[in-house]
């Protein structure tokens, strides 16, 4: 995985501050993340669901809203209404220097703010993800309700959240009371999955009830479990991305189709972003191979010999299952272990109504198998290119 920074313009033409969170591989599909009330994109929601996200194959935009984080501007000059301007500006902007934005996820108040900006016209989505958001987006301020007073008398009151100073402006509150989220809800035409935690105390579960109930069809509603408001507990934003990404992949075109590799041919590439990881492709299927951290790596993959070893290992087991045929086999457990080069150690368990004379047979048929004859009569032929 790789994350590069990046600037994008905001609605009125601020600059703001983004990451694009890259998988190893070309990327399938894009997409956004819109932050957290009074986040940015460094929230562990926002960052740790777009980096687990890059194991589906789709990179992440994540960016700080104007005023918050590393962007332009002042919190008490934006509304709701611009950040959902926001969003439409970061997949247009998405739109014109990599592919356009597939997906759109939103967490709290930006998962509000995703609803509205999918509903208001982003033609390339196909599908659209919320983590706790409220149905009503005012009620981002309701825990600040005995301070609303003073922004009468004032025009806007300095609030503390997660120990830094906010102002809540006059036309922020406007906004917010002029919003109607049926208005917005009851237009959204793409598929909708609402992830919302049980127990969340910030913003509660029927909210996301709430949202399930004004949408339409297709859409998912899945409980996060024992996850907090801001998905801060280890593995909850993991789980997510996981949640969302299988989800997704049904409806995702993908941006970028790997070509081709024969079923006796296996390819090899560099793993964007990473010290020495590759990606392998066989039989359309992808696997990350790494070095060990000892070995200059950063030990995110299999390595070299890993994948020797389970290649032993799994030929070893089909051959056990093949020769298996009218014996009641339940399982066979195939462990191989790397001692001094390359020199290995092979354990075989057999697991079932075996008699003696069926044992020595699959353990006869473990020796010959297929992959230790490929192996020991291998030669390596350079073409020349």
């Amino acid at each position: 995985m790789q994350s590069v920074n990046v600037t994008l313009p905001s609605s009125t033409g601020l600059k703001m501050a983004g990451t694009i969170d890259f998988p190893d591989t070309p990327p399938e599909a894009f997409a956004i993340f819109a932050h957290c009330f009074a986040g940015s994109r460094h929230t562990p929601g926002a960052s740790r669901t777009s980096k687990k996200l890059t194991d589906f194959g789709i990179a992440t935009l994540r960016f700080d809203f104007p005023g918050l984080g590393q962007s332009e501007g002042a919190f008490a000059d934006t509304t709701f209404h611009q950040n959902v301007a926001d969003i439409h500006a970061a997949a247009e902007w998405l739109a014109d220097n990599y592919h356009a934005p597939q997906l759109l996820m939103g967490h709290s108040l930006g998962g509000a703010a995703s609803l509205a900006a999918a509903a208001t016209g982003i033609p390339s989505l196909r599908a659209v993800a919320t983590i706790g958001a409220p149905f009503d987006p005012a009620h981002s301020v309701l825990h600040y309700a005995d301070k609303i007073g003073e922004v009468d008398a004032n025009g806007a009151v300095d609030v503390v959240l997660g120990g830094r100073t906010l102002t809540i402006s006059r036309g922020f509150l406007e906004d917010l009371a002029e919003t109607n989220p049926v208005d917005y809800l009851s237009k959204l035409r793409k598929p909708l999955m609402v992830l919302h935690s049980p127990i969340d105390q910030t913003v509660g579960i029927d909210n996301a009830q709430n949202i399930f109930r004004v949408t339409r069809y297709p859409k998912s509603l899945v409980a996060l479990d024992k996850a907090d408001h801001l998905i801060t507990k280890q593995g909850a934003a993991q789980r997510a991305a996981d949640l969302i990404g299988a989800w997704a992949e049904q409806f995702i075109v993908p941006d970028n189709q790997p070509p081709a590799v024969a079923a006796d041919a296996a390819e090899a590439h560099l793993a964007y972003g990473t010290k020495m990881g590759v990606v392998v492709r066989h039989n359309e299927r992808s696997v990350t191979s790494d070095r060990l951290k000892a070995d200059g790596g950063k030990g995110q993959g299999f390595t070299p010999e890993g994948l020797l070893m389970s290649a032993i290992a799994a030929g070893t087991a089909q051959a056990v299952k093949a020769a298996a045929r009218g014996m009641k086999l339940d399982d066979v457990h195939v462990t191989v272990t790397q001692g001094e080069g390359a020199n290995f150690t092979r354990s075989i368990k057999l697991f079932g109504d075996l008699d003696a004379g069926q044992e020595k047979a699959l353990l006869s048929a473990a020796r010959q198998a297929d992959i230790l004859e490929l192996i020991s009569n291998a030669r390596l032929v350079d073409e020349d290119k």
